[in-house]
């Protein structure tokens, strides 16, 4: 709508453009201009009457204008949808949380308690599917209980979806007195690493611990573990060697139900 503000003007004074191209707006099939001329309605919007728009009056030989930028709003679409909403985890084990997608995105990342995740990244697993994306704890611990959303990027803008995690102690817990272990090869210092573990349903010997290597996130070879109290050890002397590097987890067997730890980093440095 325009308005003319000190004088009075005939409909006839009054044109109306669009302003890309510029070009006088002469067919009134899509348009509809009110009996005074000053107001330009559009009843069915769509993306080809996006556009700049001007009205201009002339009188006395004098014109002036107002100009309009008119475009439709960018319509909300949904791009993921949680699988489920609420997934429930037994400390150590695996979880999985999927995300399915409803249309084509152009990126999708996840989040929990407000943190974003990395792939491989401690206990974390993400895969992106043609149709899902999914995280993985493997093996899930405590500390990932809480809300972990996925977001997603398309054509439709942004888009997310939470899912609530909940999990439940274990019955046997094994705690890695530190998940990143250094040493550097001849070394006169023993190189150790070390698990804590306790037991609602039994106290585990030390034939009931193994240390395993990992290959690929899966069990490889087991070696013997030493204990102490209610810490189980496994030491490697000066001649231990860059090879033995990888990832490593304790894995615990009492009355017949079998517990994996968080995977340890071991990294022996070439001696100097």
């Amino acid at each position: 709508t325009c308005r003319v503000i000190g004088m009075q003007v005939a409909a006839s004074a009054v044109s109306w453009f669009k302003t890309q191209p510029l070009r006088e707006i002469t067919s009134w099939n899509a348009c509809e201009v009110s009996e005074d001329g000053l107001t330009l309605a559009i009843p069915k919007m769509d993306a080809q009457r996006e556009n700049g728009y001007k009205c201009v009056v002339e009188k006395r030989g004098k014109t002036s204008e107002a100009a309009f930028e008119v475009f439709l709003q960018p319509q909300e679409v949904d791009l993921v949808e949680a699988a489920e909403d609420r997934v429930d985890f037994i400390e150590g084990a695996s979880v999985v949380l999927r995300c399915n997608k409803l249309h084509p995105v152009n990126n999708i990342w996840w989040t929990c308690n407000g943190r974003e995740l990395t792939n491989a990244e401690d206990n974390v697993r993400i895969r992106n599917g043609r149709d899902y994306a999914e995280l993985v704890f493997r093996p899930a611990k405590l500390s990932d209980k809480g809300t972990c959303t996925c977001h997603a990027q398309g054509q439709g803008g942004e888009d997310s979806a939470d899912i609530q995690v909940g999990g439940e102690q274990n019955e046997v817990t094994i705690i890695p007195k530190s998940t990143k272990v250094t040493c550097r090869q001849a070394d006169d210092a023993k190189c150790t690493i070390e698990f804590d573990v306790t037991s609602k349903i039994g106290s585990p010997k030390p034939n009931d611990v193994k240390f395993w290597s990992l290959k690929d996130g899966h069990l490889f070879e087991s070696f013997n573990m030493v204990q102490e109290g209610d810490t189980f050890i496994r030491s490697y002397g000066k001649w231990r060697n860059p090879r033995l590097s990888g990832q490593y987890v304790a894995v615990v067997t009492v009355k017949g139900k079998t517990y994996q730890s968080e995977p340890v980093a071991f990294t022996v440095l070439p001696k100097v």
